[in-house]
């Protein structure tokens, strides 16, 4: 569900009118009924539009109530119960992308926060007692800061962010689309919901997608120097509380990080990858997209995460496997790169 705080109404087109942007065929449906909204499968509503191109997915397509869908002809033996409006395209990724521009065509590319000339402060920002606002903030239109909070110099809190209680954004530090816990501490140039990196892919020219969800950061988090949180596709993009991120963290859309996780500095989330409470990763790890980190895992530094980890496994290596395999393949390499080295003075 999109965010009106964020995001204005989608616009509305009739089925007919999306087949004829998109040359489409309308497979079932009769081309009357209304679209004003793009979802996932799970999460659509009546008058959402969803695209399906992963067999992975099935078990979503039969139980989504969206109002019409984007299939391939490849594809097309799976819609045998689905009851709205179907449009086969040649690529279903692409078709949505393109819809999802049309709909909300104001984030098909993205606008940055502006000044408001002497005043930076917007008169329907929401400013709650004992607030310390440096020199050159910018504060947006219904954005709502707790009391006691600390917004550095040259700060920008985006229009309809929610800040509370006892927190710090650091100097030249943006905040947009995002809604911001209690003590939580951003440190100075954190880049906090700006668009995620999306697109999709296609020899003609890659085609953005528009990112339509929030960042949420719950309370008694902490930021490092130089991170950056992209908002979320459709889904939200979470920073669980208690968590420590060390600086220049990189957290992709729809990366979900659970509570009193402990990252340290140059590690880089890919998207839609969950990320279970109390995990602790060491510098420089690369985590792949849409993969599984129990419970209590530990990664070790400079590691590279291309599957699943259960919980409370410590891993390590590229790639990524158990901790004690990896150090008797480097123990084993040591000693023959030895013996080699050995072997060749005689």
């Amino acid at each position: 569900m999109v965010d009106s705080r964020f995001y204005p109404p989608g616009q509305t087109f009739s089925i007919a009118e999306i087949a004829g942007f998109l040359d489409a065929e309308i497979k079932q449906g009769d081309g009357i009924a209304s679209i004003n909204g793009v979802s996932n499968l799970l999460n659509a509503g009546q008058n959402d539009i969803v695209f399906f191109n992963d067999a992975k997915y099935k078990n979503d397509l039969a139980v989504t109530k969206a109002g019409a869908l984007l299939i391939s002809t490849r594809d097309e033996d799976n819609i045998s119960n689905f009851p709205a409006a179907v449009l086969l395209v040649d690529n279903p990724y692409k078709s949505y992308a393109l819809i999802a521009q049309k709909i909300f065509p104001d984030q098909a590319q993205t606008k940055p926060v502006a000044g408001l000339q002497a005043e930076q402060i917007h008169p329907d920002a929401i400013i709650d007692k004992d607030v310390e606002i440096g020199f050159g903030a910018v504060i947006g239109a219904g954005a709502e800061i707790g009391d006691e909070t600390i917004i550095g110099a040259n700060a920008v809190i985006g229009p309809g962010c929610v800040v509370g209680r006892r927190s710090v954004i650091g100097a030249n530090s943006v905040v947009q689309f995002a809604l911001i816990g209690d003590d939580v501490h951003i440190h100075p140039n954190v880049s906090i919901g700006q668009d995620g990196f999306g697109y999709a892919p296609d020899f003609s020219g890659h085609v953005k997608i528009p990112q339509l969800g929030r960042v949420i950061i719950q309370s008694h988090v902490s930021i490092g120097v130089g991170a950056d949180i992209d908002r979320g596709t459709l889904n939200d993009t979470v920073i669980g509380e208690g968590t420590k991120l060390d600086s220049q963290v990189h957290v992709a859309h729809n990366v979900q990080i659970g509570r009193h996780c402990l990252i340290a500095g140059q590690v880089g989330f890919a998207g839609s990858s969950i990320i279970e409470d109390y995990v602790m990763s060491g510098g420089q790890v690369a985590f792949n997209g849409h993969i599984h980190v129990g419970k209590g895992a530990r990664i070790l530094g400079a590691s590279v995460v291309v599957k699943n980890i259960p919980a409370g496994q410590e891993v390590a290596g590229y790639p990524a496997r158990a901790s004690s395999l990896w150090r008797k393949e480097t123990a084993l390499i040591s000693r023959l790169l030895k013996k080699r080295k050995t072997t060749k003075s005689e």
